[in-house]
């Protein structure tokens, strides 16, 4: 658990090195925050469904291994990092502005 701690507290410093202030800051940690709530929720559903039923079952965690790092899911990361661009630093992104 620590190293998880240590591994988000590393990710969150290096989101203060881009150029992304006020809301869409804050929309970026939602979806940081989400995204993890996601995964655990997933592992802790498999470990459960696993000691319940004594099956392990690699199918399903390929799966979703596979649907976290498909084309459209990152497409839609790419996407969303994009329109949080703040080129004139006024902290609006620019897509937001027009």
């Amino acid at each position: 658990m620590k190293q998880a701690t240590e591994i988000l507290r590393f990710a969150l410093t290096k989101i203060d090195d881009f150029k992304i202030q006020g809301a869409a800051r804050w929309m970026i940690y939602l979806f940081v925050a989400l995204l993890m709530c996601c995964i655990a929720l997933f592992i802790i559903g498999w470990i459960f469904t696993w000691k319940n039923t004594g099956v392990i079952s690699l199918g399903d965690m390929s799966a979703f291994i596979g649907e976290i790092t498909s084309v459209s899911f990152v497409a839609a990361i790419g996407f969303f990092g994009k329109a949080l661009v703040d080129k004139d630093g006024d902290g609006i992104p620019d897509e937001f502005e027009k």
